[in-house]
């Protein structure tokens, strides 16, 4: 299964919050993504199964090495979607969320190697990840 936007969004929120604050907790992802909690879970749950975050037995949520390095990649491919997206119809003008939802949609549909193969092949596919924040 590859990385969904969903996912996508859900890891940068945590990138992004742990650029602010120590302890996330999934209501603060929740608050963040303006999601509920079992959404939130969920999602949690499946970047645990991809090694990108460990969640604390008190609930605090950590990106692991491997997080941190997908998470800055995403960041910088949708970075580089928002410098050349394409231009809309005159009239339908997007909102900067709109555009950086579409943004990542795109980056979305790229396959989940184009954001891990880089790590794999510095660091093997089994290599050992170690909280970057814990």
């Amino acid at each position: 299964m590859e990385l969904s936007a969903a996912h996508l969004r859900y890891l940068l929120a945590i990138y992004e919050a742990a650029a602010t604050q120590r302890d996330i907790s999934s209501r603060t992802i929740a608050e963040r993504l303006g999601v509920t909690r079992p959404s939130v879970a969920r999602a949690l749950g499946q970047l645990m199964e991809r090694g990108m975050i460990v969640k604390a037995h008190y609930g605090k949520i950590y990106l692991t090495d491997r997080g941190v390095f997908v998470a800055r990649r995403v960041q910088r491919q949708v970075e580089c979607v928002l410098e050349h997206f394409p231009p809309v119809p005159p009239g339908t003008a997007l909102t900067a969320g709109e555009r950086r939802h579409a943004a990542l949609a795109l980056t979305a549909a790229l396959p989940e190697r184009a954001f891990t193969g880089e790590y794999q092949r510095l660091f093997g596919p089994d290599a050992p990840d170690e909280a970057a924040n814990g």
